[in-house]
């Protein structure tokens, strides 16, 4: 198989997205503005229900993208995003911001879905990353992109490289689709119950000034308990594993579960698996869930139900916590301490109906973590076989792969 040695620059042209005016943002619509919020770090396309932003007022029809289209992140918005690369999902819904390149393609000599895998390699993002630039918020450009240094093999074997890394994107998708419906169905349920005041057997409830007369108010230290992290000196940190996993702040947070990429080899205030991790440094109140003993820096703080009922309790802090900083202070960043978060105002509703939801919810829960350690799975394997197969150390000539109907009319030529 031959391989060709140039730059990104031969095989596609980047077009800026559109500057949407602020004044016509909204939380409700038709059209869903994209940011590089909707990538994941390692690449691909992250619908975000209840936080994406909408577009009300007119525009360009130029900037409403198509199922299949390239984008490519051009701003550092959240860490590890810049460079990172998505396929739109569907036509119609999404339109292209000015943060985002749309990558238009050379057909006739490279494969779309090839590409979308060789920008989200190690080599090509590493490379956009050392050609960004600015001080606050990095950013990069079409022409530095064009720069990139690529090995591009033909059309025949990038499609059939495409296949074989698309099962396992697939596979990924179906999972992170399920946990977005459970995801949506345990919030759902919890604002149903303990927002709208809808729980069962409400109808025969004597309300006053719209909560239940048996609900008392009280505070978060009457239903949980507060671990607050406490930084070991740094000399300590490593990132070969020694030691427990130490996560400071919401920098390590994944989408439900941190992603352990520094350990601590000296001991330190600890999470436990379950525990839910609340961010008491700006944003404050931004939530995840331990999944494993860690050690807790001063950016985070572990809360854990008194009686065990962290699935409710988890849901009660993110419908509470919907708004981040909303409490705290600080003269530079937001803060909160341990006593104004212990004295939080909640209302306690009866613990039958706490235990009830529990039973309902607390089982799609462990469904969702099983999900995601399924994609984890999927992952790992793929990033082990994208660089193999980008590099051509993995050979797919001599393979026969079923291309799919969409890929079958460009193999075939």
């Amino acid at each position: 198989m031959t391989w060709r040695e140039s730059t990104l620059g031969d095989y596609i042209r980047i077009e800026h997205g559109f500057a949407f005016k602020g004044e016509y943002f909204s939380d409700a619509g038709k059209y869903v503005l994209l940011t590089p919020g909707n990538f994941y770090e390692q690449g691909g396309f992250r619908s975000r229900p209840g936080k994406d932003r909408f577009y009300t007022g007119q525009f360009p029809e130029k900037y409403l993208l198509s199922k299949g289209d390239l984008i490519v992140a051009m701003t550092e918005q959240g860490e590890g995003l810049l460079g990172s690369a998505a396929l739109i999902p569907e036509s119609s819904v999404y339109l292209h911001n000015q943060r985002l390149g749309l990558v238009k393609v050379k057909q006739a000599v490279a494969d779309r879905r090839f590409l979308y895998y060789l920008f989200n390699s190690g080599s090509v993002r590493d490379q956009i990353r050392n050609t960004s630039s600015g001080t606050k918020v990095r950013h990069t450009s079409p022409e530095r992109i064009y720069s990139v240094k690529v090995r591009m093999p033909t059309k025949l074997a990038q499609q059939k490289i495409s296949v074989i890394l698309s099962t396992y994107d697939d596979l990924i998708a179906n999972n992170q689709h399920r946990i977005t419906l459970l995801e949506g169905m345990a919030e759902e349920i919890y604002r149903e119950w303990f927002v709208r005041m809808r729980f069962p057997g409400y109808s025969s409830c004597t309300f006053i000034k719209g909560r239940p007369d048996s609900w008392a108010e009280g505070r978060l230290e009457d239903i949980a308990t507060f671990t607050m992290g406490q930084s070991p000196s740094s000399e300590f940190y490593n990132s070969n594993g020694d030691g427990l996993p130490f996560h400071q702040g919401v920098g390590t947070y994944g989408s439900r579960y941190p992603k352990h990429e520094v350990f601590c080899s000296q001991p330190g205030r600890k999470a436990e698996p379950g525990d839910i991790l609340f961010s008491v440094r700006a944003p404050v109140g931004r939530l995840n869930i331990a999944d494993a003993d860690m050690i807790i820096g001063r950016g985070l703080a572990a809360l854990r139900h008194k009686q065990g009922k962290n699935t409710y309790l988890f849901y009660l802090l993110q419908a509470s916590f919907a708004n981040e900083d909303m409490i705290g202070n600080g003269s530079i960043f937001n803060s909160v301490g341990k006593d104004e978060l212990a004295s939080f105002p909640i209302y306690k509703p009866d613990i039958r109906l706490v235990e009830r939801f529990e039973k309902i919810v607390k089982p799609m829960d462990e469904e969702i973590h099983l999900l995601y350690s399924m994609i984890k799975r999927l992952q790992d394997c793929r990033d082990s076989l994208l660089p193999r197969l980008i590099s051509g150390k993995l050979k797919v000539a001599h393979l026969d792969i079923q291309f799919p109907p969409s890929m079958r009319e460009d193999a075939a030529a």
